[in-house]
């Protein structure tokens, strides 16, 4: 049965896609979504990682033009990890727009069963990453589905901390060195905010360097 994926570029994304392509010899649909994003160089890196493993998908959302965000308003700036003000990086209501949107092309393609990566460091600053919202959200767009549909969302990852998340992808032979995290969207990477700090210390707890070259 065909199933689809929300991958962003990024470490936890992409390490669902090989643990998916590892559970399953069915197609998979790899889904991204442009809206306008500081860091865009990670659609870049989502067209190459889903390249052999999965069909690739970009559907536009202009959300520079509601802002909120230093994710999509280039005149905020990123807070660095050490300010503890991850929450100013919220893009208001992120996920909830993403789902909706992949699901609308998982209904054209009549898919049922949407895999997502939210993990458990998420939980604090990001309150769409929880389960209780991905629940919710889920009865929601199967009561506004064209037809009654059992569509699913998967989080097989919602109970795992980054470090547990980069252990499975180290089995499974996750190319770390082509995804993106860095909020700045520069490669090398800045290594100071959340997302560069968060990753740096789930490959140290795994003993392990990060292949990604750092500023």
């Amino acid at each position: 049965m065909t199933s689809a994926i929300l991958l962003s570029g990024g470490m936890d994304s992409t390490t669902l896609l090989w643990w998916l392509k590892s559970q399953t010899s069915d197609p998979i649909h790899a889904i991204s979504i442009d809206y306008r994003q500081r860091h865009h160089t990670e659609l870049t890196a989502a067209a190459q990682l889903a390249r052999d493993l999965a069909a690739h998908k970009v559907i536009a959302l202009d959300l520079a033009t509601i802002g909120g965000s230093p994710l999509t308003d280039p005149d905020r700036k990123v807070p660095a990890a050490a300010a503890h003000r991850q929450i100013d990086t919220v893009v208001p209501f992120r996920n909830m727009l993403f789902v909706t949107l992949a699901a609308a092309y998982c209904e054209t393609q009549s898919i049922t069963d949407l895999y997502l990566a939210p993990v458990r460091d998420d939980f604090s600053a990001y309150r769409d990453c929880r389960r209780p919202f991905y629940d919710s959200l889920e009865i929601s767009l199967r009561l506004g589905a064209t037809r009654d549909t059992a569509f699913k969302l998967h989080t097989p990852f919602i109970d795992k901390w980054k470090s547990e998340v980069v252990a499975l992808g180290l089995e499974l032979g996750v190319p770390y060195g082509q995804t993106h995290t860095c909020y700045e969207g520069q490669r090398p990477a800045c290594g100071r905010c959340d997302a560069c700090a968060e990753r740096l210390a789930a490959f140290a707890s795994n003993e392990v360097a990060d292949p990604l070259p750092y500023a």
